[in-house]
This record gives C-alpha cells, structure tokens and sequence, in this order.
C-alpha cells in the first residue's frame, strides 16, 4: 500500500488498491490507483504514468468526473517486454494540481527465467565404423537473463571448445559435436551423440542424445569353415645356475577351442618338448596335456596338470596321469591319478572327492586320498580321508575340512577354516591351517592363524586390527620355489581414502620374523609405527611408506636389546607418453636386524622399470634391481629383466633375457643368468563346413530407373548391383546387420529407396532371406514464415527482434529438423513420396506468438513441390471491461 499526500491546500492522496507479485517476462499486470481528498478535487486535476524503457500500456481507464468528486480510480494494463531481464522496475503514477505533483512510485518484480534448450538439427541417416560423426545441435536462451555455460559431450569434441560461453536472451548458436566410430566387432548397432550443457548452479545440467545406425565397414572375408586355433612353435632357451650353463631347444603345439559347431566339445592341448632341464624353476620344462570339457558337465584331464583337490590334502601339485571331474544338478565327483614331477618328496597319488549340494549357497564333500611319500630318505603310503562344507552368500563366505591321515601306523589330523563377512560397515577375515606332525598332506606340521577385524567408520575411513601367526611347512614344487619364513604379528592400522587418487594408510605393528633356510640371514622382532601414501593419477603414480620403530637382532650372541629403526621407501611412475610408462624404486633402511654382530647398517636398494605397449603388436619391459633386503629373498627376485613380444597377426616373436635369484638351501650363488627366444605361428586348422550360416539375396525394384552400378553393403560384406538391380550375400554368419545403398549412381536425378535405410536385417542359421528395395522419385517441401503485427494498439514493438522459428517434417518412421534462413525460408529436398507431418514452433516462446496453422499434413507426390506459408503474430492480450462495478482491495 502506498499513500503519498500532495502539498496543496487540500492534501490529496494516492493510493495503489493492489500489490502485483512477481511477473514473468512477457506477462502482463494490472494496477488501480484511487485518488482522494478531503474536498472536491480540482478540475485541473491531470494524471500521468511513465513506464521503463520497452514496456507497454495496453490499456487504461479514467473515472468519469462529476462536480463535488472528492474520490477517483484509475486503471492500468501493463505489458512486459519478452526479453526483459529480471530485477526490481519502477513504475510511477503522477497526479498534478495547480498547486502540487504527487507521485505514486510502484516497485514491480520480474521474475527470473533461468532456461537454456537444445536441439538436434542435423544429423546423418547413418554413419560407418570409422567416419567421423558429426551432429549439428541448436542452443537457445530461453530465459531473460545473460547465461554463461560449459559444454560437455561423452563422446568427441565439441567444435567451440571448453571454454565458458555465454548467451543473450533469446540468442542462439549452433555447434557441431564431432567424433570418430570406432571399429567393433559387431556388424550393426546404434551410436549415440550427446551434449550437456553445465550452467551456473543451481541450474542442473540440460542433457540432449541422439542415436544414429552405424554398421560396418571393414571387408571380412566369409569363411564357409568351422576352425579350431593352433599356436605352433620353437624356441631357444639358456640358463646358468650355481656355476653351469644349460642351452636347449624346444618345440611347442598348443590349441585351445570347442571342436564342434554346437559349443558343446572343448579341446585344450599343450605339447612342449623335449625337456633338457635338470632345473624347472630356472627354465621351460617339457609339458604334455590335453583337457577336454564336455557341456560344462564333464572335465577330463590327461597326461601333465595341475591337481587342486582341496586346501589340506592337495592344494596345487603338477604331475602327470589321469583326472575325471562330472557335475549333476545335485552332486558331483573327482577322481584322479598323478605321478609328481616336480616334487622329490612324492612319488604317486590317487583317490578322489563327493560332493553333495545342499543349495546353492552350501555344499558338504567326501576325500579321500593315497600318497606315495618320501621322508627323511624313508618312503611310505600316507593315506588321507576329511570331510569339507562350504557356504558362500552375497556377504558371507565359510570353507572348512578336517581331515585324517595314517602313515607308517601312526595317525595324525589336519584341519583348514575360511571365513569372509564384508558388511557394509564392518569386514572380518579368518584364516586357519593346521597339520600335525605325522600328517603327510600338502602341509606338514604347520600352524596358521591369520586375522583381520576392519571397521568402516565412513565411506573414507576404516579402522581395525589383525594378527598372523605363521609357522607352516607347505610342500610347494620345485617350480615354485619359496621358503616360508616363521612370522608373528600384531597390528591396529587406520585407513583413509580421500578421494579416487589418494590414500592415506598408518599402523602400528609389532612382530617377529625367523629365516627357515640354514644358515639363518634373518631373525628379528620389531616394534614400529608405519605410515603409507598412494597417489594416482592419469599420468603420474606414486607411493611413499616411511617406518620407525625398534628392533631387536637375534642372530647375534651379544646383542644392546632393541635399536633404532627406520625406513623410507619411494616408488613413483610417469606415464611419459600414451605408450610408455617409466618408474623408478628408491629405498633406505637404517637399522640393526640383519646384521650378525648386531652393528647399525645404512642399506640402500635401488631400482627402475620402464614398460612400452602400441597397439597391441608390440610390447617391451625392463626391470632393474641392485638388491633386495634379506627378508624379501623367500621367494624368487629377479635383478635384471628385459622382454620384447611382437605380434604380427599370425606371428610372434619374443625374446626375454634376466638374471634372477632363487631360494635354495644348497646354492647361495644369486647370479642366476636366463635368456630365451620363442617364435609362435598361429593357425586356423578348418574342421568342417559351416552348417550356421545364411545367405540375403535382393533386388531393385522399380520401372524407369537405372538400377546398375549400386554399392549394396550389408554390414561389413560388399554387393555391386548388375544390370538388373539384382544383389547377393553368401556365407553370412547369423547376426543383426544394417543394409544400405552406399553409392546411389541415381541419387543424382532424384531418386532415393522407397523404403527406411538403412534397413535392419536378421540372418539367421540356415535361412535366405530375400529383400526387394523399390526406388521412386522424390518432391520437395519449401516454404517461408511471414511475421505479421498485431492490429492491437502497442503490441507491434514486439516484432522489433523476430524469434528463432523451427520447423520439423515426419513421416512417423524419419523425422527432419531445420531453421528458417535470414531469408525466413526453409526446404526439405529430394523427400519420399507420401504422407508428412509439417510443424513450425518457437522454442521458448509459444505463449507469447502464434503460428496459425501451425501443423499440417502434406501429401508429397514424385517430381512435385510443395510451397506453403506460416503466419507467425504476436499472441494478443484483449481485456473485457464489464458495466459492473467491483472494489479491489489487498488484504493485510
């Protein structure tokens, strides 16, 4: 409400009767102002409005005077401009008198529109593996104010870059998402093209997609054989070991594939040989195996594998003989006989397992197994019989066995336990192994006892504890050389993941470690805090861990108890270009445990690793170590590694060259030298004919038309049409494919197929399919939008700027989109004959225009052109004045 008094003798009051609230751009509003005094008003009484730049009056209406008046009502329709921005205006309403001017300020309140739209203007039919697509899009500022805004595609590049833009109201601008296919494998599937745009918060994102065919475009060959994939090859391979030099040659078949066309028989061979190594760990052995797997149901193992039987009796042991594996709905069963190769302590062993389903989460077994063992120089029948359930849920794993041996008429027990629970908050993870004296299983007197408790406190951090009491005996071939040390810890470690590229990881742990080679290099307990970083990026990896504690060196006689003990280790890695990647190892150790008279060393361990990878052809790494800390030698470490493969389809060269160190406790000697070069042939051995193949046969139809010279494709497969249109694929492997005219010789005089391309083809197994694409001749749509003003009085400004104005033509299976030209007009060439929907629209402005007869439906005939017109006027706003009178009031 506003009263302002006037300075005259009588004091005259204006009054607004009504608040308007925020209007929109474009709207309208209404405003009543009464004006009063304490005496008739003067009859030089005159009023007056003044309005912001651009708005309208659109009507208005006096009171009628009469003598002694002393109260009047005036009444405003105002109109906004469409593009007017958001923010406070001032419109004033003035009553003058000989005496005074008094002024009624009004604060009106444009809304703010925050709107940008996208639309796809220009894309191709279809686009082939390996183009480059290119997908026209319009952006338009729907709303009145200034948006500045980034554009994003999934896919591709975007023409005007990264850079932040910025529109006008009502302004507009095309770009142009471009991208290549890529080459797949499939012969027809659907691209897709999109483009968001990122606005100023709190807008969300405006996200627009388009999906376009694409089919194939490289040339396969059609292979009317069914072919099974063999690898033959040779290779030359040398170590030097503890003093003596070893060279051989060896010749290797290997083959992996189903052998019949149904997917039901699968072959997997290796033949490689002969074996000239009196070391495996060293070398390649020779190896001859064939497995065969029938339906997934059957497996059948023969000559060199690998035997997996359980966790306690044997958990991986390479040997040759005979393995039989048969699943049912309920039960399944193993049975198996094997001569170890590469284990001196064990001769031969058979037997078996059962295995009855409870569901399909829990399972119960039966196994049973003989060995022939050999120990302390003394061989023997060990005989091995355990019982095994597991249950496995989405969040809860349990496996255990326990077991019974008897051996030179002693008995003895092992026992095995797994246990997973990963909760959303909390994990826990159990593991226990263990193996009597007397049990001559795949351990033997062994104990473990491994734990880890992890508390998710966020999804960023967890907390938690674990132990490991490790002290066992594995039977491990001699391909697979380790010694176990004999370790004992505790640890409480927290864990923060920051974010996807970094990682912080601190613990405290305390522990114990021995060396079970003879003499000891090792033996050492230790208290330390440890603090771990991660980072990685596109580009750049690194990790740190730094330690510090207190050791104490037991391989000393005379030792000062605990010392001082730190550590710090670093390894980063830069990928220097897309193909290569280089790293580096740089490590520092001040500290006491590994020295025999209990003396503070300073030790330092270096190292670095590149490795190169282009296009999947070649393949290069290198790896270098000065030395490894006495506790890491348990296992093999390579010193010097260097490896280069090169795959040229069929064939493959690689050669590999090192030095090495393998744990032996009768050869110290690290300086184990290996090199090997191997050349591969790979070849598609044909099996039989193809009995899963189909053929698509066609032609051009339609009288008068040239129908010679047409390059029909269907998928990747290729057809020059004769004479008389007609085309033909033989061999085609059953799939979905897109068929197309590619090079159209009658494109030029107007003639198109009279049917959608391209068009989706399903081959299937045994089958012809035979497709007839009629041509016709084509019409043409043009026309143009005339702009028309308003007869209303101040309406007609609002055609100062004309709007962007679309138009879109669809047959119900294609859809066309186009804006008018400077011109105002518009055309669809060369369009098929038929029945079309015309539509123009405003984006953005359908309230504020109309388009009379905006939407038409068109019968297109050949050879004939269309020309139509749309009237495009401002939507007038008429107001009806009733003889009645009415009050108007605001509540408080």
């Amino acid at each position: 409400m506003i009263n302002l008094a006037g300075l005259c003798q009588s004091p005259v009051y204006v009054t607004l009767s009504n608040a308007p609230g925020a209007i929109v751009p474009g709207g309208h509003f209404t405003l009543f102002f009464d004006v009063k005094s304490s005496s008739p008003l003067p009859d030089s009484l005159q009023e007056s409005i003044h309005l912001p730049e651009k708005w309208r009056l659109l009507s208005q209406r006096k009171p009628e005077r009469t003598a002694g008046q002393q109260t009047l009502r005036y009444f405003f329709v105002i109109g906004t401009p469409a593009e007017c921005p958001s923010g406070d205006y001032l419109v004033t309403f003035g009553i003058k008198t000989r005496e005074a001017q008094t002024n009624a300020p009004v604060t009106v309140t444009i809304r703010q529109i925050r709107k940008i739209e996208v639309f796809v203007v220009s894309q191709p039919e279809f686009v082939k593996e390996g183009d480059t697509l290119r997908v026209t899009y319009l952006i338009r500022n729907s709303g009145n104010n200034s948006e500045k805004f980034i554009l994003k595609t999934d896919l591709g590049q975007i023409d005007s870059g990264n850079d932040t833009l910025s529109l006008e109201p009502n302004a507009k601008m095309n770009t142009v998402v471009s991208q290549v296919i890529p080459v797949t494998e499939n012969n027809a599937w659907q691209g897709a093209s999109s483009l968001t745009v990122l606005m100023t918060a709190p807008e969300p994102p405006v996200y627009t997609v388009t999906s376009i065919p694409v089919f194939s475009s490289k040339i396969k060959k059609i292979d009317p054989y069914f072919r099974f994939p063999i690898e033959i090859g040779a290779g030359y391979l040398s170590y030097r070991y503890g003093g003596r030099q070893v060279a051989a040659y060896q010749y290797t078949a290997t083959g992996k594939g189903f052998v019949d066309q149904n997917s039901r028989h699968y072959l997997d061979f290796t033949f490689r040989g002969p074996n000239q190594f009196i070391f495996p760990a060293a070398g390649t052995y020779d190896q001859y195996s064939v497995d065969y797997h029938y339906k997934k149901k059957l497996f059948i193992s023969a000559g060199d594998y690998v035997l997996q039987l359980n966790n306690l009796m044997e958990y991986g042991r390479f040997g040759r003989g005979l393995r039989v594996e048969q699943q049912f709905t309920k039960v399944a069963y193993t049975v198996f006989y094997q001569k170890a190769r590469f284990f001196p302590n064990q001769k031969e062993s058979f037997g078996g397992k059962f295995i009855y389903k409870i569901s399909e989460s829990a399972q119960i077994g039966l196994h049973y197994v003989a060995k022939h063992v050999v120990f302390r120089h003394q061989p023997f029948w060990s005989h091995l019989a355990g019982l095994s359930g597991s249950v496995r849920t989405r969040d809860f794993t349990l496996e255990t066995e326990v077991s019974s041996g008897e051996a030179n008429k002693k008995r003895d027990y092992g026992a095995f336990m797994r246990m997973q629970l990963s909760k959303k908050w909390i994990s826990f993870t159990t593991n226990v192994i263990y193996a009597g004296k007397h049990f001559y299983g795949f351990y033997n007197n062994s104990l473990l006892i491994n734990t880890n408790l992890g508390f998710n406190i966020t999804r960023k951090l967890t907390i938690g504890g674990s132990n490991n009491f490790s002290d066992v005996n594995p039977s491990l071939d001699a391909t697979l050389y380790s010694i176990s040390p004999k370790d004992r810890s505790y640890t409480a470690f927290i864990s923060y993941q920051a974010d996807k590229r970094n990682r912080f990881f601190l613990f405290y742990s305390t522990a114990e470690r021995k060396d079970r080679q003879q003499p000891s290099a090792y033996h050492y307990s230790e208290d330390f805090g440890n603090f771990s970083y991660y980072h990685q990026s596109e580009k750049f990896a690194i990790f740190y861990q730094g330690r510090y504690g207190y050791s104490h060196n037991y391989l000393a006689a005379d030792n000062a108890g605990k010392r001082e003990s730190f550590s710090n280790l670093t390894q980063p890695t830069v990928r220097l270009f897309p193909w290569i990647w280089v790293g580096g190892y740089f490590e520092h150790q001040h500290t006491s445990k590994f020295s025999s008279s209990d003396v503070v060393e300073n030790l330092f361990f270096y190292g670095g690793n590149a490795r190169i990878s282009i296009k999947r052809s070649f393949y290069a790494s290198f790896l270098y170590r000065n030395n490894y800390a006495p506790d890491e030698l348990y296992v093999r470490r390579t010193f010097v590694d260097a490896s280069l493969s090169l795959d040229v389809k069929r064939h493959v060269f690689s050669v590999s060259g090192g030095r090495s160190y393998i744990p032996n406790a009768g050869n110290r000697d690290q300086n184990t030298l290996f090199f090997t070069a191997r050349y591969a042939l790979r070849l598609n051995v044909p099996l039989s004919k193809k009995r899963d193949i189909g053929s698509v046969k066609g032609k051009l139809t339609g009288f008068g038309y040239p129908k010679q010279g047409n390059l029909i494709q269907l998928g990747s497969h290729k057809f020059m049409t004769d004479s008389t249109g007609t085309f033909s694929f033989e061999g085609v492997a059953p799939d979905r494919y897109y068929l197309s005219i590619t090079q159209n010789e009658a494109r030029a005089d107007g003639v198109v197929p009279n049917v959608r391309m391209p068009m989706l083809v399903d081959v299937k197994r045994d089958s012809l399919n035979v497709i007839d694409i009629p041509l016709t001749r084509t019409g043409n749509i043009t026309g143009k939008a005339e702009f028309v003003k308003a007869s209303q009085n101040g309406v007609a400004s609002a055609l100062a700027e004309k709007p962007a104005v679309l138009i879109k033509l669809t047959n119900g299976e294609t859809s066309f989109l186009t804006e008018l030209n400077e011109k105002g007009e518009f055309s669809f060439k060369e369009m098929k004959p038929g029945t079309w929907d015309l539509s123009a629209f405003i984006p953005g402005g359908q309230d504020r225009f109309v388009i009379e007869d905006g939407k038409r439906q068109l019968a297109l005939d050949a050879d004939k052109t269309i020309n139509l017109v749309f009237r495009i006027r401002p939507n007038e706003k008429r107001i009806h004045f009733s003889e009645k009178n009415f009050e108007v009031s605001v509540k408080k």
